[in-house]
C-alpha cells in the first residue's frame, strides 16, 4: 500500500476570529463563520478566548451548524471561560464527527446571548478540524 502523500499533522484546518467589535456586530443573531462542503466532516470544534471579554457578564455562546445551533459547542458562558471550550456539542461527541451526508454545504454558525451591545473589549478564535474528501487528489 502507498504511503500518504502528506501525512504531517496540521491540528484545526479553519480558524474564524472574532473581536469585541465583531461580537457586538454580530449581535444575538446566528452568525455564519463558515461552511461545511458536501461530504464534509467536522471533526473537532473550539473556541478559545484570546482576551478576556470586558463590559458585560451575561455572555453565552453556541456553536453549531444550519438546523442544530449548539452541535459543535454547547451553551458556553463566554465571559467566564479562561481558556478554550472544546467538542462540547452533540454533533461531535461521536466519531467521526458531524458529517454532512448532504448534495449542498452547510453553514456553520456561531450564536450569541446576553447583552452583547455591552461589550467593550476581547478576542475569541473559532478553531475547526474539517475534512473534505472531495479534496482528495491523486
Amino acid at each position: 500500500m502507498p504511503q500518504l502523500a502528506n501525512n504531517e499533522s496540521r491540528g484545526f484546518t479553519h480558524y474564524f476570529r472574532m473581536t469585541a467589535t465583531d461580537l457586538v456586530a454580530a449581535g444575538t443573531s446566528a452568525k455564519t463563520i463558515g461552511v461545511v462542503p458536501r461530504g464534509g466532516i467536522v471533526t473537532n470544534a473550539a473556541v478559545t478566548v484570546i482576551s478576556a471579554i470586558a463590559g458585560a457578564s451575561d455572555i453565552t455562546l453556541t456553536l453549531g451548524v444550519t438546523g442544530t445551533a449548539a452541535g459543535l459547542i454547547a451553551s458556553t458562558d463566554l465571559d467566564a471561560l479562561t481558556a478554550t471550550a472544546y467538542n462540547t456539542g452533540t454533533l461531535v461527541d461521536t466519531e467521526p464527527g458531524y458529517v454532512n451526508n448532504t448534495t449542498s454545504p452547510v453553514n456553520i454558525i456561531a450564536t450569541l446571548g446576553g447583552t452583547v451591545a455591552n461589550i467593550t473589549g476581547g478576542e475569541i478564535v473559532f478553531g475547526l478540524t474539517i475534512l473534505n474528501p472531495f479534496d482528495i487528489t491523486p
